[in-house]
């Protein structure tokens, strides 16, 4: 079998008969793809650490019919201060599930993978999960193609000036009430949450780290992008949903 070495950041993992595990691999070099590690459920396995949930790593993989095998591997980061927090592995589990659910198989973008794993990093040392999160959403909806319209009405194109802004998840971003009736969708929101969105969509990890929105802000960015979500993906992913348990409980 043809064999090849990637990058990669794991997704979801399934476990498979007694032994095994399905793993889906999001890797820098071919995109999204399935793969099975065979054995890595023994105890002595050296697949193991390859196969725990964001796992980053370099991968040998075997081309398969049906699935691709991982037959080496080396792991570069297993995060554990993110696994030793339990509202770092939600917001990290949000951000893996969210990439499986936004993207098509095969189809590679270095960018996106840098980006996952900045974010990843970011988890690691410390900072705000709720920025790194925010921050995240609005770069991936953007590099899937639904890039939100913040400068200027999605309808009209006037300029936003006003102090308190509106947003529409169901037409794509902030809209004016003078070009129409608003949208059934329509949220109202600070022009500093606003302006904190426009920061963070073309952030690096310096500035996403260096960010220090108030807590108004990221209730109406978390409250914005989950809406945005739910109406692209058409249903609410379970680990926002614990995302937003945990929050409740505090």
């Amino acid at each position: 079998m043809p064999v090849y070495r990637a990058n990669a950041i794991v997704l979801r993992r399934t476990n498979l008969g007694e032994t095994d595990r399905i793993l889906t691999l999001y890797t820098r070099e071919h995109g999204r793809l399935s793969a099975i590690a065979k054995g890595s459920r023994r105890p002595a396995s050296r697949l193991a650490g390859a196969t725990e949930l964001f796992n980053f790593g370099r991968y040998l993989l075997a081309t398969g019919k049906s699935l691709d095998v991982v037959t080496q591997s080396e792991t570069r980061e297993s995060f554990p201060n993110i696994r030793a927090d339990l509202n770092r592995i939600a917001y990290a589990i949000y951000i893996v599930e969210l990439v499986n659910e936004t993207i098509e198989d095969r189809e590679p973008n270095p960018d996106l993978f840098d980006t996952i794993l900045s974010c990843m990093y970011l988890l690691e040392g410390g900072v705000d999960p709720e920025v790194v999160t925010r921050a995240f959403e609005l770069q991936l909806m953007a590099a899937s193609g639904y890039r939100p319209r913040l400068e200027s009405c999605a309808r009209c194109g006037t300029p936003t000036s006003t102090q308190k802004v509106n947003f529409s998840p169901s037409i794509g971003g902030v809209v004016c009430g003078q070009c129409g009736p608003l949208p059934e969708d329509t949220m109202t929101i600070h022009h500093e949450t606003l302006d904190t969105m426009k920061a963070l969509l073309n952030a690096e990890a310096a500035q996403i780290r260096d960010s220090r929105p108030s807590e108004r802000t990221l209730d109406e960015m978390a409250n914005v992008m989950r809406w945005y979500i739910r109406y692209r993906l058409e249903r609410e992913l379970k680990s926002s949903e614990f995302i937003q348990a945990l929050k409740a409980g505090r």
